[in-house]
């Protein structure tokens, strides 16, 4: 039986969705990857915001703004509860290698977490020692360090043909930085500080359906501006 470490990094696409529940204990969203079908095919990467968490697929912001496009719009949720950005890096890759994806939108999670594998288990965060709760890697490092690390990853990404990066008031609003590395349309993400308490799942640190509703019209209105 394959590790987790060969099911993530060492996997194609088709071997690391099969595996996807048994890695992070969630299961996948439905995606379709019959992309003849559609105008436009749009993989969304991210951490629990993308995948949804706590809320219903059809309320996620992808399958909303799939909704709102008639399903001409053929929206495939690749985002990962606890995800990082240099998990959505290695998920990149074996998109672009099996699907013709047009657009991609990458929600950018916090800066200080990483993808970490200990007896080649995936562990999301950084580990205590000695413990197997994990806490952010902002532990061990100051914040400018967790931006430049995840510099290298970002801008491979943002070399594919069409992209939008969705970046949260969470400490990485270093635009000048970002832009200097051609890391330059990114696109308002209102985090749900940023619009009220209302929109926040009692005793859960995720929003909720009423979020998701309202920013998927927002993104939806930012994406085909450009069609």
């Amino acid at each position: 039986m394959k590790n987790d470490y060969q099911n993530i990094v060492l996997s194609n696409l088709d071997t690391y969705l099969g595996n996807f529940e048994s890695i992070f204990g969630h299961i996948h969203r439905p995606i379709d990857l019959d992309t003849k079908k559609y105008d436009k095919n749009i993989a969304f990467f991210g951490c629990s915001l993308t995948y949804g968490e706590g809320v219903k697929n059809e309320d996620t912001y992808p399958s909303q703004i799939q909704k709102l496009s008639n399903d001409e719009f053929n929206c495939l949720n690749f985002g990962v509860p606890g995800g990082s950005i240099d998990l959505a890096y290695v998920i990149y890759n074996k998109v672009i290698k099996k699907l013709d994806i047009d657009w991609i939108v990458i929600q950018w999670p916090y800066f200080d977490r990483r993808m970490y594998f200990k007896d080649d288990s995936y562990i999301g965060y950084y580990p205590k020692d000695g413990k197997t709760i994990t806490e952010p890697f902002r532990k061990l490092a100051d914040d400018n360090y967790v931006v430049f690390r995840n510099l290298s990853n970002l801008q491979v990404i943002n070399s594919f043909k069409r992209i939008f990066n969705l970046s949260p008031k969470i400490g990485h609003e270093q635009r000048e930085l970002f832009e200097l590395y051609d890391i330059d349309n990114i696109l308002k993400f209102p985090f749900y500080f940023d619009t009220g308490w209302e929109w926040k799942i009692e005793g859960d640190g995720h929003p909720n359906e009423k979020w998701y509703k309202k920013y998927s019209k927002y993104l939806y209105k930012e994406l085909i501006n450009v069609v």
